[in-house]
């Protein structure tokens, strides 16, 4: 798909949903429309802005999400950063698996991408280095988080591989 193809599909996309609720549960509580045009539109024109918004995520999650997480472990760390995307709004996150080393979790209704139509592409940088920067400031040792499923790649949810490295 063309990159002009993929801004025809997601302008045809917005013009059509907006006002509409796009999320079933958690409805547009957050400005979703506008959140979702500017960030798929951005990584269409700019893919390379993808690099930056994950950095960008990490020092948020780092500086200030951290704070909101508890735990020893990645496990716990997991299960106590479970509740905050549904109570900010954000998603409903379910663990699959988690241990020492790795995890994965999956994002539901994701204000980043749900709704958006399949333009074959994973746009979900952002939230990935947020919850790099929060599990590596928690662990003390650095977390790579990548988007491994996403909406806008046409999947049902979007899913995060969480990979504990070196302090």
């Amino acid at each position: 798909m063309t990159q002009q193809e993929k801004l025809e599909k997601v302008s045809e996309h917005f013009k059509n949903a907006y006002g509409q609720k796009i999320r079933p549960r958690l409805g547009n509580s957050m400005p979703i429309n506008y959140m979702q045009e500017r960030q798929t539109v951005s990584f269409i024109l700019h893919p390379e802005l993808k690099e930056t918004a994950y950095a960008m995520g990490q020092i948020i999650g780092k500086g200030v999400c951290s704070e909101k997480i508890r735990g020893k472990n990645l496990s716990e760390i997991m299960d106590s950063n479970k509740p905050i995307a549904s109570a900010d709004g954000y998603a409903f996150e379910e663990i699959v698996e988690a241990d020492d080393l790795h995890a994965v979790y999956r994002h539901y209704e994701c204000a980043d991408c749900y709704g958006i139509p399949n333009i074959g592409e994973k746009i979900c940088v952002y939230e990935a280095g947020v919850a790099s920067g929060m599990f590596s400031e928690a662990l003390g040792k650095h977390c790579r988080v990548r988007e491994m499923k996403c909406c806008a790649n046409g999947d049902e949810y979007c899913e995060f591989l969480v990979e504990v490295g070196e302090e």
